[in-house]
């Protein structure tokens, strides 16, 4: 049993792993854990609406309060009036186009922070509209064998309709053969409460050579009213959910499949 680097138990023949936040996510079953393994993961908020990049320099988060002061002046500070960019100390990183703010980390002790950045950013920006967000989790994923690999996405995605249809398939040489698979999958579902909008989950080959694999759970909100101070409220209620639910999907997909393979 891998634990990573958070404190894990092992309840019920599942792995449990426990953050700073006291919240429990199932990273895996204990069976199936020596299967695959996270060797990164990312979390990110990205709102769709209005903004105006200039605001957005690291002074002004300093003034504000939201974040304690650092010397920025030797890091790569982009701030013109399309484009605002930088990294925070905590290597938190922060995007702001016209259309678009985003903000991502990944470092996993700080996932559940960047909600509260977020809110107190647009607390001071009350009015800006912001009609849809995005609240993301990407891991990748390292499969140590590589008949667990190939099988992986066999069952995701099985071969025989392809190999039917693409018939050339059959009479290609073994080298061939072995490339012919599962390249990125994207799956649409409903939410499960009543907000609008949807959970995309997305798998996709980051690496063939090394059996790596990303994971990607976009889940979206769409809103009519577009205040800012609406987005937040809806942030605050279900940014810790989503990371949940993602943790969930990952692990309840990895060990399903994984799960069948002998």
């Amino acid at each position: 049993m891998r634990c990573f680097n958070n404190f894990c138990a092992v309840l019920d023949g599942n792995v449990y792993f426990h953050d700073t936040y006291d919240s429990l996510y199932i990273r895996g079953n204990e069976n199936t854990m020596s299967a695959w393994e996270i060797i990164s993961e990312e979390a990110s908020i990205v709102l769709v609406g209005n903004f105006n990049p200039k605001i957005f320099h690291p002074e002004w988060f300093i003034r504000k309060g939201i974040v304690e002061e650092w010397d920025y002046s030797k890091d790569d500070v982009v701030n013109v009036p399309d484009l605002a960019q930088f990294t925070l100390s905590s290597n938190r990183k922060v995007t702001v186009l016209l259309n678009k703010f985003s903000l991502r980390s990944s470092l996993a002790s700080d996932h559940l922070a960047l909600k509260d950045f977020v809110t107190s950013t647009f607390s001071f920006l009350r009015e800006t509209p912001i009609q849809q967000m995005g609240m993301n989790y990407t891991s990748v994923i390292k499969i140590e064998d590589k008949d667990k690999w190939r099988q992986f996405g066999s069952e995701l995605a099985p071969k025989k309709h392809w190999e039917q249809a693409a018939d050339f398939i059959k009479d290609l040489d073994e080298e061939k053969q072995e490339v012919f698979g599962l390249w990125e999958m994207t799956m649409h579902l409903p939410r499960p409460d009543e907000l609008p909008g949807h959970i995309r989950p997305k798998i996709a080959v980051n690496s063939t050579p090394e059996h790596k694999l990303s994971f990607s759970i976009n889940n979206h909100v769409e809103i009519d009213q577009s205040a800012a101070m609406t987005m937040v409220k809806i942030l605050e209620d279900t940014w810790e959910k989503s990371l949940g639910l993602a943790n969930d999907l990952t692990s309840k997909i990895m060990d399903s499949q994984l799960g069948r393979v002998k």
